[in-house]
């Protein structure tokens, strides 16, 4: 597994897990070690092969979400227009997360590669109708928040 694809698909996997109740003291105090051995875990017992390159970016990805949740959540917060974050799935809370990552913190990925990939994942792991929602509120993050046009 290298491509960027797998290797977001990868980070949605694991980070889906923080969203459940059990993980999130470790949320809060997952440190650079510990994660990378969690991160290290993880891919063994699904049994995906990540090549350095890619584990190096999902690992950037991971502590970057998890350092700068809170920022990503208030964004994304912001967007949600007549929803509340309680009501969005898991699944979908987590592509946000990983998205408004990309978009605020990795703008050398074009903007509508991130929505687009934001939008295949939600397709393959939420419903195809997230596709129209996860889009609405990416492409408004980008645009408005992030200033950005492409």
């Amino acid at each position: 597994m290298s491509t960027k694809r797998e290797s977001r698909e990868f980070c949605l996997q694991f980070l889906y897990h923080f969203q459940l109740p059990a993980f999130q003291e470790l949320k809060k105090n997952a440190n650079t070690s510990d994660l990378f051995e969690r991160l290290q875990e993880f891919k063994n017992t699904l049994g995906i092969e990540l090549d350095p390159p890619a584990l190096a970016t999902v690992s950037t990805i991971v502590k970057g979400i998890l350092k700068n949740h809170e920022d990503l959540e208030e964004i994304l917060v912001r967007y949600l227009k007549n929803w509340k974050l309680s009501r969005i799935s898991k699944i979908e809370h987590t592509i946000f997360m990983l998205a408004i990552y990309e978009l605020k913190y990795m703008p050398e990925i074009p903007g509508k590669v991130v929505i687009n990939e934001a939008i295949e994942l939600g397709k393959k792991y939420s419903t195809k109708e997230s596709a129209g929602f996860l889009n609405g509120i990416l492409d408004n993050v980008f645009k408005q928040e992030l200033k950005r046009d492409e």
